[in-house]
C-alpha cells in the first residue's frame, strides 16, 4: 500500500488524471486524501511524492477555484513541511545537490518526474547487463528525497504555479 493508494503508480496516475481534466472519480477526494497524507507523513520516502502531488495539484485547483479552502490547507501543508525540513537541512551529508551551481529549475511535469524518482527506486542491476546503469544516476532516488532537495520542491513559489502564497 502507498498511502490509501494501492502502489505508487495508482497515486500517481490519479494526480495526472486531475491535472489532466480526467479524474477517476471525485478530483477533491483524491486531491484531500493527498494533503491528508502531506501533513501526517513529512519523515519517510513518500513524502517527497506527497509534495510533488500537492504541488502538481495547485494550478488545477487555481483554475477550478470551487475549493479555496483546501488550496489554503494545500499551502499550509508546504508550509509546514518546508518549516520541519529546514531543521534537517543541516544534517544533509550530500556534497552537491542539483540546483547548486544555478537557480531552482521546477520540471516541467511533475508526475513525469515522480515516475522517474519511482523509476529509479525500482531499479535493479541486470545480471546479464554487467554496464547497464541506474536511470539518472546511482543515487538519484535518494538524493531527491534530501530535506534540502524536498523543501526546494515545497517552497520555491514556481512549483506551487499560482498558489497565493510565498514559502521563503
Amino acid at each position: 500500500m502507498f498511502g490509501p493508494w494501492n502502489d505508487i503508480d495508482e497515486f500517481t496516475s490519479r494526480i495526472e488524471n486531475v491535472i489532466g481534466g480526467y479524474p477517476i472519480g471525485d478530483p477533491w477526494a483524491t486531491i484531500e486524501l493527498c494533503i491528508d497524507q502531506l501533513e501526517t507523513d513529512v519523515d519517510s520516502a513518500a513524502t517527497v511524492y506527497w509534495v510533488l502531488g500537492v504541488a502538481a495539484v495547485g494550478p488545477w485547483m487555481e483554475w477550478c477555484d470551487e475549493r479555496p479552502d483546501l488550496a489554503r490547507r494545500a499551502e499550509k501543508a508546504l508550509e509546514g513541511v518546508v518549516a520541519v525540513l529546514r531543521r534537517r537541512e543541516a544534517g544533509c551529508t550530500h556534497d552537491a545537490h542539483p540546483w547548486d551551481g544555478g537557480p531552482f529549475v521546477v520540471p516541467d511535469d511533475l508526475t513525469t518526474f515522480m515516475y522517474e524518482i519511482q523509476e529509479a527506486d525500482e531499479w535493479e542491476p541486470d545480471p546479464e547487463y554487467p554496464d547497464d546503469e541506474a536511470p539518472y544516476g546511482a543515487d538519484f532516488g535518494v538524493r531527491m528525497r534530501c530535506p534540502r532537495n524536498v523543501a526546494a520542491f515545497a517552497r520555491n513559489p514556481a512549483a506551487l504555479s499560482g498558489m497565493a502564497s510565498d514559502l521563503d
